[in-house]
């Protein structure tokens, strides 16, 4: 992979040739496995559950009543209609846009046309994903073609200013390529607005691990299947017989998914996609960063920043000079919420078998 990506940032495409090793009598179920991932498709067992709630047109008010709130996930349909990307966003017009600007590719930097040159070529178990924090300002038009949906556009970590951990990314690749299962970094929330193409996303809520995942005691790493369609093959029939299946769907171009903080979201792309994301922090989700913040291990969790260790410290107060007393009324709030918590709900939790992995503490 790392030899066909090189040769496809440095060279042009129709002078690479290829040469095969041919071994006679020679087997390897391991290698067999590799081949089988990066060409099986999605088989239409695997797309047909679509149980999220979707919606179109609700207020801002509603959406943090029936989903913020509550955290859980739902499909908002429309909310791309005034976005100059939504009609523009096409290969041709990003490469020409964007010139010899260079993203972030895996481990590497490279040109969009040298990108799109490799996904148009791939076959690999684990196409390699443009995921770019920077791209609007690196690209100053990218970012004017944008705007973030009504529904996340208070986010309180924008009182950082230019210290605020990475939060934006353009995300595109070829059908295959995805993200494994994760919790989306220093416990926001998210958004994901698919401008071309589309993804199918398996979400699990924070106390279930998703089957064949299995994350370190601190949180600090997760161990997952080498590649998504493997964990398709693998673990996804048997969620079929859980009493709580995962939230799934299939989010299209001009949709935009809400995952909330805590959930563990699985996304593969079934076409060659271009999408927006943005990690936030609303009231709704304040005391989780803050509580995610200063865990003792916060040096190795917090993301998108230099300054990890002093992240909570200096948030925290910038937060209660620009919203005095907030965080006090957050507690107070939490602390009143949790005394009305339902007998039997406790009861199920101090039973719970199931390993609890969540950011909520």
């Amino acid at each position: 992979m790392e030899k066909n990506l090189y040769c496809c940032s440095c060279f042009d495409n129709s002078k690479i040739g290829s040469c095969g090793l041919g071994i006679r009598d020679f087997y390897s179920d391991f290698m067999f496995q590799s081949w089988l991932c990066a060409n099986l498709e999605m088989k239409h067992e695997w797309l047909q559950r679509d149980n999220i709630p979707r919606r179109r047109g609700i207020s801002v008010e509603e959406f943090i009543r029936d989903f913020e709130e509550p955290n859980k996930p739902v499909l908002l349909e429309g909310c791309l209609d005034s976005w100059v990307a939504k009609d523009k966003w096409d290969k041709d017009y990003l490469i020409k846009s964007c010139g010899d600007v260079k993203f972030s590719v895996g481990p590497v930097e490279m040109k969009l046309e040298d990108y799109f040159r490799y996904s148009d070529l791939t076959r690999e178990e684990r196409p390699l994903y443009l995921f770019d924090p920077k791209f609007a300002e690196k690209v100053l038009t990218l970012g004017r073609e944008y705007e973030v949906p009504i529904y996340f556009r208070e986010d309180l970590f924008s009182v950082l200013g230019k210290e605020r951990p990475d939060y934006r990314w353009i995300i595109i690749g070829p059908a295959g390529s995805g993200s494994s299962f994760h919790i989306d970094p220093n416990s926001t929330s998210a958004w994901n607005a698919v401008i071309k193409g589309s993804k199918k996303w398996v979400l699990f809520p924070p106390e279930i691990v998703p089957p064949g995942v299995h994350p370190s005691p601190d949180g600090a790493e997760v161990a997952c299947p080498i590649s998504i369609i493997e964990w398709f093959m693998n673990f996804y029939g048997a969620t079929k017989d859980w009493r709580r299946r995962p939230i799934e769907c299939v989010c299209k171009a001009g949709e935009v998914l809400f995952v909330p903080n805590g959930w563990w979201p699985l996304v593969i792309n079934l076409e060659e996609s271009i999408a927006i994301t943005q990690n936030y922090v609303s009231r709704r989700n304040l005391l989780n960063v803050l509580e995610f913040l200063q865990k003792p291990n916060a040096s190795e969790l917090v993301s998108g920043t230099r300054d990890r260790v002093n992240l909570h410290n200096k948030f925290k107060e910038v937060i209660e000079v620009a919203f005095p007393g907030t965080i006090d009324q957050l507690v107070t709030k939490a602390e009143e919420k949790k005394k009305k918590r339902p007998f039997w709900e406790t009861v199920s939790d101090s039973n719970a078998g199931a390993f609890k992995f969540s950011f909520l503490g």
